[in-house]
């Protein structure tokens, strides 16, 4: 693959999501910088939307993408993998279908990352790609958060919902 700054930058040119002043701009300053940090500045900066970049990234690695903010984890599938796991390599397992686990990650192609995952699970794995900040940060509410108390946690939020409208007339 190309050097993964002009790779994106030209990318985002081709979809319209940059114009030709800051796709060149881009590639002089972030020339040799982690990837994660131009993600970052892009969307940081409202340069691109974070559906653009999405599609980009999914360009760029030639997998599907994946929005996991606001997305129902399945709790059996998480408890799969240990938290520093999944935040070390930016991965979170999203589907199980049959044989495939679906797992979003923020480098797809990071060496070895299929043989780690494997570690945890003998199914088969089909990667997406997402943004890494926004997996790191699922991850970590998973785990501070167990599923039993989120579910408790909803409740009482429903039930402070359900009376603040009742009016005491007496």
């Amino acid at each position: 693959m190309r050097e993964y700054v002009q790779a994106l930058s030209d990318i985002l040119l081709k979809m319209g999501a940059l114009d030709k002043d800051n796709a060149d701009a881009i590639k002089k300053d972030f020339k040799g910088s982690e990837q994660v940090q131009l993600n970052y500045f892009l969307l940081d900066e409202g340069l691109v939307t974070k559906e653009e970049l999405l599609r980009a990234l999914s360009e760029y690695y030639e997998v599907p993408y994946f929005d996991v903010r606001g997305y129902q984890f399945n709790h059996d599938l998480l408890s799969l993998f240990p938290q520093d796991f999944l935040i070390r390599n930016a991965v979170i397992p999203v589907e199980f279908d049959g044989n495939i686990l679906t797992v979003v990650a923020g480098g797809p192609d990071q060496t070895g990352l299929r043989e780690k995952l494997r570690k945890y699970t003998t199914h088969h794995i089909e990667f997406r790609v997402g943004i890494v900040r926004d997996i790191i940060d699922e991850a970590r509410a998973y785990y501070e958060l167990p599923p039993d108390e989120m579910d408790v946690e909803r409740e009482d939020e429903e039930e402070e919902e359900s009376t603040e409208d009742i009016v005491d007339l007496y």
